[in-house]
């Protein structure tokens, strides 16, 4: 094997072997230390013809751009940047770039560096910025050439996942007030496989960074930034100025994306892309049925020829699976566009970060809400509508469930209503601050038939202790509000038409019991138990006082045990 020349970059030596291709102001090489341990490094020349050192030093900062904006950024679909080094090209060193077998047929690039070795030899030598990166395999642009011919169904998972992968590496940038400036196939790469067996292999990463600017927040304009920057095919139009931020980055996210989904060949992007931008044929973008839902109308808004028009940040898009019926929401605005979206059957998988309380009605069938980290609260206020749903592993500031044959599970929340039959509750335990939760005042409500609540715990601490003991305190009606305004907020309510509800395991201030045939096993309930109705069976339960205004129940209740 035949080697270039020896590139000291930093602690790692590292020597050129064969040639990548040529990146953004510089030319790329595959490299190899000393270990053996392959990478990538490109070349950067420093353009001094004419300038004064004042210009030098500008032109020097602005080439070192790329890896002083991404030195330390590493994602699973980033080219992770590894070390750089300022290093004086001479004379030999060009040459023997020139040497390496894999130019020998490219004429533009030795054109080039000829014309950098004679720089060389007139100047002694040249200023040189050597980036070390990540190794990755061939670019995106490749593998469409391949197989954007015909719709291979075998690929179409494979479509999703480069679309994934894509947005991934995308808002990883955007978090970090990044934008890339040169969204497209050829800057957009499968990973290295260091076995050679795979010629494209996942995850796919974003690379070539430098066009990237700093921008200083998702929400402001920088208007310094240099127009006509990146490929004519894929920029936005805003970019013809200088007044552009990140929607223009995700502008060529949407048509990547649309190249990749609807198969469109190279030939056809230019013309296509034209049409559904500047004359809104939407009718252009045809939706398949393995495409992520509603991922064509993603792709109109992604691509609006006017930015106040487009979506205009990443966490506006939302990848729900077709296939694996499962997506992760980080955001209020994730959550809010797949309201629409939902089909029986998918899983929901909510953390999301907003500070700001938000409510949210859900009315699919079947359906499970997911916490991905079930102590961390989500300022949602969440309503279920459809049946058959689960809602499990949630902090949340108040659960309804206003459906049939619900499961929850291991659930806190200020309040839990349940208007509904056949509900099954687990693990659930209310905070429960009175007034603050709403106008009810419950910790939890029950209001339908054949209801059950397992292992629940009432946190309230507003309740008003009474010290009577005395079992039938009371016997004549008495409404939930004079209840609460005698002993304060109710942890348990069961309405007058709820009907065959069990509580078992429960540890509770107090209890406001009415309807009928209602169960009550191993309640500890430190206050007031009022029962109402009839036909009710408590069995194995402690409470400090009772209310008994029922008939017909069967009451086995250990008094005074305060």
């Amino acid at each position: 094997m035949e080697l270039g020349p020896y590139v000291p970059l930093e602690s790692t030596n590292c020597t050129l072997e064969s040639f990548l291709g040529c990146g953004s102001f510089g030319y790329v090489f595959q490299a190899v230390n000393e270990r053996g341990k392959v990478s990538a490094v490109k070349i950067i020349f420093f353009e001094t013809s004419g300038k004064t050192l004042e210009e030098q030093e500008a032109e020097k900062l602005r080439l070192s751009r790329e890896y002083k904006l991404m030195a330390g950024k590493k994602h699973d679909n980033l080219v992770e940047i590894l070390k750089s080094t300022h290093k004086p090209f001479t004379v030999e060193d060009i040459q023997a770039l020139l040497d390496i077998p894999c130019i020998q047929d490219r004429d533009d690039v030795r054109a080039t560096l000829r014309f950098r070795s004679f720089q060389a030899e007139e100047r002694k030598q040249i200023p040189t910025l050597c980036i070390q990166m990540e190794l990755c395999g061939k670019t995106l642009r490749h593998w469409l050439n391949i197989n954007n011919e015909i719709d291979n169904p075998n690929l179409r998972s494979v479509r999703r996942n480069i679309v994934k992968d894509m947005y991934n590496g995308l808002k990883y940038l955007h978090l970090n007030k990044i934008i890339h400036r040169d969204f497209r196939p050829e800057n957009i790469m499968f990973s290295f496989s260091s076995t050679g067996g795979e010629e494209f292999a996942f995850p796919i990463k974003l690379g070539d960074f430098g066009l990237c600017r700093k921008v200083h927040s998702e929400h402001t304009v920088t208007d310094t930034l240099t127009p006509f920057v990146g490929s004519v095919t894929y920029r936005a139009p805003e970019t013809n100025f200088t007044d552009y931020s990140i929607p223009a980055d995700l502008y060529s996210f949407g048509l990547v994306s649309w190249e990749i989904l609807q198969i469109i060949k190279q030939k056809d992007t230019r013309s296509m892309f034209h049409r559904l931008v500047h004359d809104s044929q939407k009718h252009l973008v045809i939706e398949a049925d393995w495409w992520f839902p509603r991922w064509a109308e993603l792709i109109i808004k992604l691509t609006k020829r006017r930015v106040q028009d487009r979506i205009q940040v990443c966490d506006e898009i939302l990848l729900m699976d077709a296939i694996k019926s499962e997506v992760t929401v980080e955001s209020h605005k994730q959550l809010s566009a797949i309201q629409d979206s939902l089909v029986p059957g998918y899983i929901v998988n909510i953390n999301i970060k907003d500070d700001t309380s938000k409510f949210y009605y859900f009315k699919v069938d079947n359906v499970t809400y997911n916490g991905v980290n079930s102590t961390s609260l989500q300022h949602l206020r969440l309503e279920i509508g459809g049946n058959s749903c689960t809602i499990k592993n949630l902090t949340l500031e108040s659960l309804r469930i206003q459906s049939n044959n619900c499961i929850v599970s291991n659930v806190i929340c200020d309040q839990v209503d349940v208007d509904g039959d056949g509900n099954q509750l687990s693990n659930v335990e209310t905070l429960h601050m009175g007034e603050a939760v709403g106008n009810s005042g419950f910790g939890i409500s029950i209001w339908g038939e054949n209801n059950t609540l397992e292992s629940f715990k009432c946190c309230n601490t507003l309740a008003k202790v009474i010290e009577i003991h005395v079992r039938s305190i009371l016997r004549q009606s008495v409404d939930w509000e004079a209840f609460a305004q005698r002993f304060g907020p109710v942890c348990i309510y069961f309405s007058k038409s709820s009907d065959s509800c069990t509580i078992k395991n429960a540890n509770i201030r107090n209890a406001f019991i009415s309807g009928t045939r209602h169960g009550l096993l191993d309640i500890e309930c430190n206050n007031v138990i009022q029962i109402n109705g009839l036909d009710h069976s408590i069995k194995s339960s402690d409470a400090v006082n009772l209310i008994d205004n029922s008939k017909r129940s069967l009451i086995r209740l250990d008094l005074c045990k305060k």
